[in-house]
């Protein structure tokens, strides 16, 4: 895997950290110019009119001092909400708080935070590159993160895909570091980590799904496949994730009566997935069926409450599934090859496209397909390949399913971008290393 080399040569540690200045700066300036083009204006002053659900959360959020429903629209509503999770939600309250809501300098702090998360981002993939695979995929992944068009399209929103991606990124390094084999690893270093996956969470929770591949990756690496030690290391890991969650899913359990992993929209998820329209008239789910494009069903979740019409998506959703089991796998499979391909973008009514130019929809299908290449000649020379690409394919195709079997927009596919640029850089790697001599000299140079 490269990370139990010799250290760094002076030489080799100044080149890397002129690498890391470079790649920040330049991400930072990027994607701070897309997020000037692309950002959505009203009379000449920045705003967001779609994608509101974070806005309204941090502006109730503020002036109540609660996370209410950002379902209805009504200012008066004062419904509490399990729907978002309390992370992004706080940091939109605390600019607003700052800046004063809607804004246009909270405006532009948030595409600033945002765009910071995706700098720091790609300097964070770059050391990844740099440990796994030696200063040429540190290079690559940090290059190919950094122009990737589904990140930069997204740098503006009002949303948590920045820092979740940082998150995503941030969680592969500490794997890999606690996996390395550099020193012991103690008992307050993976309870650490279990802490910050508990914090991951409360941002965003679709990466849970792939703990179980951080974690037994990490720990099989640091000790072997022994089983005591390696449950050691589990119950650790448990430990500091259910410290991290425990306030939410009590502040959760209390208000709604049943126990909630960190968001209970998962019905609603469900049910746009698989709605009459979801296989005839994909462009007109959202406008049909979500609350915030509708008067229709905006009017319906105001008299019932959210929490009473998820669960009555639940419901339907579960009901059009055991009717018609066929349809919904059939379903599943369209979701996975849209997610795959970048095709998504033409299942999702033009109204919440995400991309700003059809030009830019365009790039980034182009850019998916590039990545999808990557990932099938992955698969094809699996047996050859270090181990460590085989991990971050399984954690991509993990992630995946969370969407696959509910519905999808090509910005899911965001916080995964970074880990498909790092399998792209250490195929290119192992191509290099092919080469006699090459293998030993690159990872050395990387100062494993």
């Amino acid at each position: 895997m490269g990370t139990r080399g010799r250290g760094p040569s002076s030489g080799a540690g100044r080149r890397a950290t002129r690498g890391v200045l470079f790649l920040f700066v330049g991400s930072l300036v990027l994607r701070m110019g897309v997020a000037w083009w692309a950002m959505p204006r009203v009379d000449g002053t920045p705003k967001h009119t779609q994608y509101r659900e974070y806005i309204m959360a941090g502006t109730r959020l503020l002036e109540r001092g609660r996370l209410l429903s950002s379902l209805i629209t009504d200012d008066a509503a004062a419904t509490p909400s399990s729907l978002l999770p309390p992370v992004y939600a706080l940091v939109v309250a605390g600019v607003y708080g700052v800046s004063g809501v809607e804004s246009a300098t909270a405006t532009w702090l948030l595409a600033v935070i945002g765009a910071l998360a995706g700098a720091g981002a790609v300097v964070v993939v770059f050391l990844v590159g740099l440990r796994l695979g030696g200063i040429r995929a540190g290079w690559t992944a940090g290059v190919v993160t950094a122009v990737n068009p589904m990140l930069l399209g997204y740098t503006h929103f009002v949303w948590d895909t920045g820092l979740f991606t940082l998150g995503v990124v941030v969680t592969v390094w500490w794997s890999v570091w606690l996996g390395s084999g550099d020193g012991p690893r103690r008992w307050c270093h993976w309870l650490a980590f279990g802490v910050w996956l508990g914090l991951l969470a409360l941002l965003n929770p679709a990466l849970t799904i792939a703990y179980p591949l951080f974690v037994l990756w990490a720990a099989s690496r640091a000790c072997g496949w022994r089983v005591r030690p390696v449950t050691r290391i589990v119950l650790w890991v448990v430990a500091g994730w259910l410290i991290a969650i425990a306030p939410w899913t009590v502040r959760n359990y209390r208000q709604s009566g049943e126990l909630v992993y960190v968001r209970g929209g998962l019905g609603l998820e469900l049910w746009l997935g698989t709605c009459p329209e979801a296989d005839t008239e994909g462009g007109a789910v959202y406008s049909k069926r979500f609350p915030l494009l509708s008067d229709r069903v905006q009017a319906h979740v105001a008299a019932v409450g959210e929490q009473a019409y998820i669960a009555e998506c639940r419901d339907r959703a579960l009901a059009a599934m055991r009717s018609d089991p066929l349809r919904y796998l059939k379903l599943v499979g369209v979701r996975a090859l849209d997610y795959w391909l970048g095709t998504v973008y033409s299942h999702v009514s033009p109204g919440v496209s995400g991309w700003p130019r059809s030009r830019t929809r365009a790039l980034g299908t182009a850019f998916a397909s590039l990545e999808l290449l990557s990932l099938a000649m992955a698969l094809a020379i699996r047996r050859r390949l270090d181990d460590s690409v085989r991990w971050l394919l399984g954690i991509v195709f993990v992630f995946s399913w969370v969407y696959v079997a509910t519905h999808v927009q090509v910005r899911f596919r965001a916080p995964v971008e970074p880990v498909m640029a790092l399998v792209l850089a250490l195929l290119v790697g192992h191509a290099a290393h092919r080469q006699p001599g090459s293998a030993d000299e690159s990872r050395a140079s990387a100062g494993a």
